[in-house]
């Protein structure tokens, strides 16, 4: 029975109202320009209305508390466009915390980790991005005290296959493989359950902070890890509850599926390769399912992620 403090700061109720910002511009900006672009949500012409959300974007948390009132009006066109505003504002958010994460993302497992805390945040507002590493930091703590004194990284491996994936429960969700909840990290924690790419981020996650590298392989229809500088190699199948694999068993997986073997399925992808193919996840599951209104968010983090940035200079070039 894994431990509740791996799961219990996930989520805060109540933080989803809040919007952070710096210096407030409702202290520069009169209270009634505010009332007034709320209002223009009413006009009758589409133009207006879409240049008003776009201004009312602009404004981010300052322009909060005049869509929620505007939200309890009587008017129905009103509260169903503020409402639309409010969420124009939280994507705006959640997409400019997504590029600041981005020049550092590919060689950084921290920037990555809060990039897949950002996703779920897409979903759920009051998921508690402390919340979730501090359940990461436990598992990680755990297992630490078990590989303290191993010098061979294959014992290494074992273990922390045996822990994550025996002990505390990780495995795939096979029965409800498309249950979007699958997708999400938060999710995954609490659940125990997911797909193949989100049981590999935990894995990877808690391995990054014992200084153990994981790199993400993409397989035809399957998603798996290799433990880095290992020589001959070593996978690791989170969905199949972190079961070891060499080169041989890759092979065969491809064989039983009939896909053909290409040396290159087996380069590692990058961290933003692999939010990229989580989020298309989503949005395949989103098109096909009942919850359509969500593919705005994932299609927005998704824009961010496939700009070009500057890297930062990682310290090992």
């Amino acid at each position: 029975m894994p431990e509740l403090r791996y799961v219990r700061l996930v989520r805060v109720a109540g933080t989803g109202d809040t919007i952070p910002g710096g210096v407030s511009p409702v202290e520069r900006i009169q209270e009634s320009k505010l009332r007034a672009l709320v209002s223009l949500l009413t006009d009758g012409n589409p133009r207006v209305v879409a240049e008003s959300r776009r201004a009312i974007t602009t404004y981010g948390s300052s322009v909060l508390p005049f869509l929620d009132e505007a939200m309890g009006s009587v008017d129905a066109r009103l509260r169903v466009r503020a409402r639309l505003a409010r969420e124009d504002i939280r994507i705006d958010r959640l997409a400019r915390e997504m590029l600041a994460l981005r020049p550092e993302l590919d060689h950084d497992p921290e920037k990555f980790e809060l990039a897949c805390i950002l996703l779920a945040q897409s979903r759920d507002p009051e998921v508690d991005a402390s919340g979730v590493r501090a359940a990461l930091d436990a598992m990680g703590d755990d297992l630490a005290t078990r590989i303290e004194d191993f010098k061979s990284p294959v014992a290494v491996a074992r273990t922390m296959s045996q822990f994550l994936g025996r002990e505390l429960g990780f495995r795939g969700n096979q029965r409800n493989y498309y249950d979007p909840r699958n997708s999400y990290l938060t999710d995954v924690l609490e659940r125990r359950v997911g797909i193949p790419i989100s049981l590999s981020a935990v894995y990877l996650f808690v391995a990054a902070r014992l200084g153990v590298h994981l790199q993400g392989i993409g397989m035809p229809g399957h998603f798996i890890l290799r433990f880095a500088g290992l020589n001959p190699p070593l996978f690791v199948d989170p969905f199949h509850g972190g079961r070891l694999l060499n080169e041989v068993d890759c092979r065969r997986f491809l064989d039983e599926k009939n896909f053909a073997y290409q040396s290159q399925d087996f380069e590692p992808m990058t961290h933003t390769d692999i939010l990229l193919r989580m989020i298309g996840n989503l949005q395949l599951i989103y098109r096909n399912g009942s919850e359509g209104h969500r593919l705005r968010v994932l299609a927005s983090l998704k824009n961010v992620l496939q700009v070009d940035v500057a890297p930062t200079e990682s310290p090992n070039s």
